[in-house]
């Protein structure tokens, strides 16, 4: 296999998510292009919207992880989006506008789930399940079964929602020769994910032609068990931690939980088997919820980050807030805050590159976001820590998003979300 390592860089501030179809095709792999056209015109250059950049590569030989240096493995000249347009043709509006020229400004409010009207509530799990269970006609998902035959890389339609969990899953796994991933375990984790809630949001308005959509968050210190784990909202499960099949959710198959973290494997999936899992307070290390004071201590917390930027780093910001630095009280936990919520679910959400799987991740993680929202409020000078050799790869400021093009740089999210286009509705702790 190839490598590719950039040597040139212009920077867009323009972002989508893997893989638009038009650049699956045999031209756009041969070409190595992924400039689709909008309105008759590649990136809709004749319209300004934007431009196909050529970046200059040179090959390095022999490698099977195709996250490395994304996206140059698969294309040279990408979409550069200028002023407010934005996606992987340019048809698109930056996040917190809209329009035909992407001029108007628009920012929605995501609410606490409780406090939703019925008419919110109802639209939010009923375009839960047409994200599901409709194939995106604009993105598909590569699968191969061993990565080190080009042969065996397919890209297969799937739906929003699978689309959704693959890029997940894809950021999530560990990268060759280390335990570390894109997304976790160093500064890029809540911004990794404020993109990643960003693009489902937007990709679900396209969908259904209602820029009203959001995704609330889940206040989840406010109860002491799972207080959405019900028939009202995401499902009550069994002893066997099965969803009811009262539930929508009990119908819903997981995808890419078969290759057990192989970087060899990409995707590969069996969807008659297996259902989405969960067993609230069932493993006795993570039987309760974070609490407001646990949440209130970690706004406290001056540093955004500190060396070495990993999981075992004390007085992070990031990494109390992630769930490593775990409390030493009498809960005796073995995880904190964001790890704690995954591992108190206890089932699909504790398998952390396919949790996508279970529709509460969403949620929870609009919670974390907004978190991480009061702290910028509290902390207004931080900034994302400068390029490091001990930040993981991919991880640093100026790397790019995996698995999003047109490319963009990890430190573009830290800003209020405001930025983008969204706030969040007060909610007391």
């Amino acid at each position: 296999m190839l490598q590719f390592v950039m040597l040139l860089l212009l920077l867009p501030n323009s972002l989508d998510a893997h893989f638009p179809k038009p650049c699956t095709t045999e031209e756009a792999l041969k070409t190595r292009t992924c400039c689709p056209e909008w309105e008759d015109s590649p990136c809709g250059v004749r319209a300004g919207r934007g431009e196909c950049v050529s970046f200059d590569t040179f090959k390095i030989a022999d490698y099977i992880d195709y996250r490395e240096n994304w996206p140059f493995h698969f294309y040279d000249s990408l979409c550069r989006c200028h002023g407010n347009f934005d996606g992987f043709d340019c048809g698109l509006c930056k996040h917190g506008f809209k329009g035909h020229h992407c001029n108007i400004t628009h920012t929605t409010e995501r609410k606490e789930i409780h406090s939703l009207t019925e008419e919110e509530k109802t639209k939010f799990f009923n375009y839960l399940e047409y994200s599901k269970t409709n194939i995106s006609s604009k993105y598909s998902i590569l699968t191969s079964n061993d990565t080190s035959k080009e042969s065996t890389l397919k890209f297969i339609n799937a739906s929003l929602y699978d689309v959704y969990i693959w890029m997940h899953y894809y950021a999530a796994k560990p990268l060759k020769g280390t335990g570390r991933n894109v997304a976790h375990e160093g500064p890029a984790f809540p911004f990794w994910h404020r993109m990643f809630l960003l693009f489902f949001e937007r990709e679900v308005r396209e969908m259904t032609s209602d820029d009203s959509f959001f995704i609330p968050y889940w206040n989840w210190t406010k109860s002491d068990h799972c207080d959405i784990c019900n028939n009202d909202y995401f499902g009550e499960s069994d002893a066997t931690g099965l969803i009811s099949p009262q539930s929508q959710f009990s119908k819903w198959k997981p995808i890419c939980d078969k290759d057990n973290n192989s970087l060899g494997i990409i995707c590969i999936q069996d969807l008659k088997e297996n259902s989405i899992l969960r067993n609230p307070g069932g493993d006795p290390t993570s039987n309760t919820l974070p609490t407001s004071s646990d949440v209130q201590k970690t706004i406290e917390v001056s540093e955004y980050d500190v060396r070495e930027y990993n999981k075992s780093v004390k007085h992070s910001f990031r990494n109390i807030l992630e769930g490593y630095d775990v409390p030493q009280d009498f809960r005796q936990l073995n995880s904190a805050m964001h790890n704690l919520v995954h591992n108190y679910l206890n089932g699909t959400m504790c398998d952390v590159p396919t949790a996508v799987n279970d529709p509460i991740f969403m949620v929870h993680h609009s919670f974390v976001d907004k978190i991480l929202e009061e702290w910028m409020d509290a902390h207004p000078d931080a900034t994302y820590p400068e390029n490091s050799d001990t930040i993981p790869e991919g991880q640093k400021a100026d790397d790019f998003m995996v698995p999003f093009f047109p490319l963009v740089q990890n430190k573009y999210f830290m800003d209020h979300t405001i930025t983008f286009g969204y706030k969040y509705a007060d909610d007391d702790y």
